[in-house]
């Protein structure tokens, strides 16, 4: 591993490989932490987002709550401080809607997606980093957005759209 940057989150890798066909490459690698997402279901037929200023894209982007795993963290523990501190939501019950690879061409991120049961909603505590606004909007809306393009962000719609056919919404 030949580490060319290492920073705040991620670290990139470029190392010389050979495949399983023989061929040899450089492979360009993000290493990224395992991390977490949640689509919290308010009220049984509300969820909560966020409207989170992204800098990489220069703009706003609605998406679900995610965060990193921390260190010597389980995925559920981290799941449940996450949606407290950019949601302030308090979760009674929460089921794995997937795991997977977010980007294997380029990055080891690794991601496990929730739905979540909000019991209570309280004051958001983001990080000084994190500029975000909370939307509460129906649960249907939120697919529709999913639909038309509205909710660009692939997590948050592979999470909608998992959760709608878990309950067996039709589009």
């Amino acid at each position: 591993m030949v580490v060319i940057y290492s920073g705040r989150r991620v670290t990139l890798d470029v190392s010389r490989v050979v495949l399983p066909n023989g061929h040899e490459m450089n492979v360009e690698k993000v290493v990224f932490p395992h991390a977490v997402a949640a689509l919290p279901i308010y009220e049984s037929d509300k969820v909560v987002l966020l409207r989170q200023y992204r800098p990489v894209i220069g703009n706003y982007i609605l998406e679900v709550p995610a965060g990193v795993v921390e260190e010597g963290e389980k995925p559920e523990e981290a799941l449940v401080r996450e949606l407290n501190e950019e949601v302030g939501a308090e979760v009674d019950y929460f089921e794995k809607l997937f795991e997977g690879f977010t980007s294997p061409g380029y990055s080891t991120e690794y991601l496990t997606i929730y739905y979540a049961n909000v019991k209570k909603l309280s004051e958001p505590r983001p990080e000084p980093h994190e500029v975000i606004n909370r939307v509460i909007i129906s649960l249907r809306d939120a697919f529709d957005m999913v639909l038309n393009g509205n909710i660009a962000d692939m997590k948050s719609a592979l999470a909608i759209t998992l959760y709608m056919l878990k309950k067996g919404v039709k589009a």
